[in-house]
């Protein structure tokens, strides 16, 4: 393992929640992310989950877990993200990465996952993992391929007017590819 490498893909950030502010329900599909309460308290949660938080406390959300935090009172918290690249097909070893990789150059249909990657032609368990990650433009906005579609309809012909139109892209920027695809094929 290249630590140093390694080091260049970490992210670390820090949050500064007032109780006034919603943290919206999220997704970081190839990202864990880790985070650490320096001050304050609240609540972790993590799909339906809750977790105490105090600070000292540490709460993780693994990669394609929804995710977010609440609070009564100012909060600070580390984040730190750590990449992953978790395997959504076990049958053939198709990680999220290759499905988005297959999306980015056109696919759309479960079918055509299928035929690119090859996730979901062993035992299917991962079809609805398969359906779900095709509806979504941007998992770290939360943003649906339909809500990018309807945004290229509604004159957003380049990721810099998809971006503003949608608010996708403004987590991990790893979406653009996708949203280039949708304007290009129209779809």
């Amino acid at each position: 393992m290249d630590i140093d490498a390694l080091k260049e893909t970490i992210e670390t950030k820090v949050y500064h929640i007032q109780p006034d502010r919603e943290v919206p329900l999220h997704e970081h599909p190839t990202l864990d992310e880790v985070f650490y309460c320096n001050e304050g308290s609240g609540v972790g949660i993590v799909e339906d989950r809750e977790f105490e938080l105090k600070a000292g406390d540490v709460f993780v959300a693994p990669a394609g877990k929804m995710h977010s935090i609440r609070n009564d009172e100012p909060m600070v918290l580390t984040a730190i993200l750590i990449p992953v690249n978790r395997i959504v097909c076990h049958c053939n070893q198709v990680s999220y990465a290759d499905i988005r990789k297959a999306m980015a150059c056109g696919a759309r249909t479960v079918e055509e996952i299928q035929e690119i990657t090859g996730a979901g032609t062993g035992c299917g368990n991962c079809i609805g993992e398969i359906e779900h990650i095709l509806s979504i433009a941007c998992g770290c906005t939360n943003v649906s391929m339909d809500d990018a579609v309807k945004a290229l309809h509604g004159g957003a012909d380049t990721v810099e007017k998809m971006l503003e139109a949608t608010g996708a892209g403004n987590g991990c920027g790893k979406c653009r590819h996708l949203l280039q695809n949708i304007i290009d094929i129209k779809r």
